[in-house]
């Protein structure tokens, strides 16, 4: 009786030891899958960043034809032109925009170099659009680009680290990642991530339960007892 107990407990044991070594392989998988993944987004962002950055039209799709080319030179250079009638506040409005939308903060080496040669504009220029029309320099701007990029990240996909977090963001360095963070949001990256996850929790719950208060299954059961 006492070998067949000894068998048994050592067949669990093996069994545990499996299924953990299995479980901790799964998740190296996942982790790697992941950070290919976002290896590769990171990749596609810097291309279509270069060629936004260099005036490259069509980014990574197939070269347009000659009538497309003319009608994207052509918008050049009317916003080009536009850009010059801008006062301060509606240049920075409109570089802005383009940043954000283009997700262009999101290229490590995103500053005022780039920003230059993307709209055709003297570093003067740009400073002023920033300090006058928004009430920041650029690279305050791009940093909080980076940051509000990966707030939301963080809670959409929870499963990145935080390194993939910063990277993904734009920043070279996790370090860099992390003083930013905290000087903006007065906590750590992974404090933020709990109580906005926390937040959705509770927000989650409280979307199930009925407008008047009461549990679904409490109003099924009042409305039992008046018919009865």
């Amino acid at each position: 009786m006492i070998i067949i107990n000894v068998v048994i407990v050592a067949v669990l044991v093996t069994a545990v030891i499996a299924y953990l070594a299995l479980r901790r392989q799964n998740d190296a998988v996942q982790y790697e899958v992941n950070r290919l993944t976002l290896r590769l987004t990171e990749m596609e962002m810097k291309m279509d960043a270069f060629h936004a950055i260099n005036n490259i039209p069509g980014g990574g799709s197939a070269a347009a034809d000659a009538q497309g080319l003319t009608a994207v030179s052509k918008e050049e250079k009317t916003a080009n032109a536009d850009l010059s009638e801008m006062d301060d506040k509606e240049l920075f409005e409109h570089i802005s925009r383009v940043i954000r939308d283009e997700e262009l903060f999101r290229w490590p080496d995103f500053n005022r170099a780039a920003v230059k040669e993307r709209f055709s504009l003297s570093a003067a220029r740009i400073g002023g659009a920033f300090m006058r029309g928004g009430g920041m320099g650029l690279p305050e701007f791009v940093r909080n680009c980076r940051l509000d990029y990966a707030c939301r990240l963080m809670v959409e996909q929870p499963e990145l680290s935080f390194t993939e977090v910063g990277e993904a963001s734009g920043y070279q360095r996790t370090t860099t990642f992390y003083h930013d963070f905290k000087a903006r949001f007065g906590m750590p990256p992974a404090e933020y991530r709990a109580q906005q996850l926390k937040q959705d929790d509770a927000t989650a719950i409280q979307s199930v339960q009925p407008q008047g208060g009461e549990p679904k299954e409490q109003q099924e059961i009042t409305e039992s007892e008046k018919n009865d």
